[in-house]
């Protein structure tokens, strides 16, 4: 359910209840349709076993070929997002260089050069995020996925 943001409250009853009262007055909420996969997803912990784990070797491999790509990639310790640093220029192989303001600028360059998806983040300094929730049908897939974004930047190398 990756993107359907849910959770729960646990505690004081009295402070429970007036949380309950809160939240009725101010959104309505998941639909029911949600709630229940939420529901039987905790009832299931080796379905969020599974997905952890598929999500750390995601990461991993994308961390790995990130760095091999000279940007500065650590993995997360719970997170299907990487935050790295925004390199300051990109210089190919063929001898151009650009010159990136902000994080805005180089994910507007990562598009639309390298076709690779990226999303700005430049109210804390200048960092590019990546997701590692692409569809994939087993590893061979996701080591093909992240084998073409390796692929994508071996012609470049990041100015920090």
């Amino acid at each position: 359910m990756t993107g359907w943001r849910i959770g729960f409250v646990a505690g004081n009853p009295l402070l429970v209840s007036a949380y309950a009262n809160v939240k009725d007055n101010t959104d309505s909420g998941q639909f029911l349709a949600i709630q229940h996969s939420a529901a039987y997803s905790l009832k299931h912990p080796e379905i969020t076993e599974k997905i952890c784990a598929k999500y750390s070797r995601r990461m991993e491999l994308l961390v790995e070929a990130l760095n091999e790509n000279g940007l500065k990639a650590t993995k997360p310790g719970g997170s299907f997002f990487l935050y790295i640093p925004c390199p300051k220029a990109a210089e190919i192989t063929d001898g151009e260089r650009i010159e990136f303001d902000n994080a805005e600028a180089a994910s507007q360059w990562l598009i639309r050069e390298k076709q690779i998806s990226t999303v700005p983040w430049d109210d804390a300094g200048a960092f590019l995020r990546f997701s590692v929730t692409f569809a994939a049908k087993g590893i061979d897939e996701e080591k093909r996925v992240i084998d073409e974004i390796s692929r994508r930047l071996s012609d470049v190398s990041f100015v920090f």
